[in-house]
């Protein structure tokens, strides 16, 4: 495994650990703006949330970040099917902007707070929301750092927004305000949510993180989560099954795939009778905590150590990555993940996201800074 930014990965997980108490804590001051605080070095991506201690207003001065000359492209098209009416994603290149549309922060009873994904990649950021009770509109803004103006990037009516041309090598902070509209003048509510991992949201029961679902120890998901294998993971391993025949004549199948939520009860349940609890929880999930109940997780050809010292399994971990596939539970990562080595599990992340962890040499824990033990 390549080891490349390890220490940034560390001062990753410092940072996050320092954050996390605060996560999910409703706060009422009109001062308090929501931020989520993104920061991006070298490929990995770190979050915190920040209060602001007055109200964001639109500014006519000047940024001081030396940024390249780029334009501005927002666009709003509304398709509306039985009533319901579903924006398009809107895009933007940012550069320093000025308005002179006044804001009013009042109370609003019918908007609520605004939760929101971050999903960065390497060419663009993606913020994510799900609609909020009487907004007229939702504001995206971004600060350069903590003490740079901020840039008002979009004014939508769309659920999400693309940012390009910002990489991952700078810090950011971004945040969505719903507002409603009030004589003309834009109104923002005065209850906000903060959160110290801004792109670490739950929803549904569920843990998301860079937009990548988190299933371990700590973070668990609901019951009928899912009722199969997803396509993308089917489609990615039937691709990999492929090539790797092609180039090899080495088969690769799924032993094990999609689990039910009582299946993994039964199988964990069936291992703590045969070994104790204590054994059992190094190889084993409980029930509502295993990546095989998401339908993005497949154990590949033979599920045991046996599996660990074949050409499949070196094969496999030299180009899984180049198919969306990471394997979960590398050797000597067992204080991290939670799990001793399993050359056979791997968990489906994207293309993108595999290739970023793979050269990492980090684990799903480590790279977002996360812990992965039963409370």
């Amino acid at each position: 495994m390549k080891t490349k930014g390890s220490i940034k990965k560390i001062i990753t997980l410092m940072c996050f650990t320092a954050l996390l108490a605060g996560c999910g804590n409703e706060i009422s001051d009109a001062e308090n703006i929501p931020v989520a605080v993104t920061t991006t070095t070298s490929g990995t991506t770190t979050a915190s949330a920040q209060k602001e201690t007055a109200p964001m207003k639109e500014t006519t001065s000047e940024t001081t970040t030396t940024t390249t000359s780029t334009t501005t492209t927002t666009t709003t098209t509304t398709t509306t099917t039985a009533a319901t009416t579903t924006p398009k994603p809107t895009t933007t290149t940012p550069k320093p902007t000025s308005s002179a549309a006044k804001i009013t922060q009042a109370p609003v009873a019918e908007v609520t707070d605004c939760v929101f994904f971050v999903d960065t990649y390497e060419q663009q950021t993606v913020l994510k929301w799900d609609a909020v009770n009487g907004a007229d509109g939702y504001e995206v803004a971004m600060k350069r750092s903590a003490s740079s103006a901020w840039e008002t990037l979009a004014d939508v009516n769309a659920l999400n927004h693309t940012i390009t041309g910002i990489g991952l090598d700078r810090n950011y902070v971004f945040t969505v305000r719903p507002y409603k509209i009030s004589d003309g003048e834009k109104e923002f509510s005065f209850k906000t949510r903060e959160c110290a991992f801004p792109y670490m949201t739950q929803k549904n029961g569920c843990t998301y993180v860079d937009g990548i679902l988190i299933v371990n120890k700590t973070y668990s998901i609901p019951a009928g989560f899912a009722k199969g294998l997803s396509a993308d993971t089917q489609a990615a391993f039937t691709k990999m099954q492929s090539d790797c025949y092609a180039q090899t004549k080495l088969g690769l199948w799924i032993c094990s795939g999609f689990r039910s939520n009582s299946y993994q009860n039964s199988l964990y349940w069936g291992y703590v009778n045969q070994r104790g609890q204590a054994a059992a929880d190094t190889f084993s999930a409980r029930a509502g905590h295993s990546e095989h109940e998401s339908g993005y997780a497949i154990d590949i050809n033979d599920a045991s150590d046996r599996f660990n010292s074949t050409a499949q399994a070196k094969w496999l971990a030299e180009n899984a990555w180049k198919y969306g596939f990471i394997l979960r539970y590398p050797n000597g990562k067992d204080s991290v993940t939670g799990y001793k080595y399993e050359g056979w599990h791997y968990r489906y992340v994207g293309l993108e996201k595999a290739k970023r962890l793979y050269e990492s040499g980090l684990t799903v824990e480590e790279y977002y800074g996360l812990t992965s033990f039963y409370s």
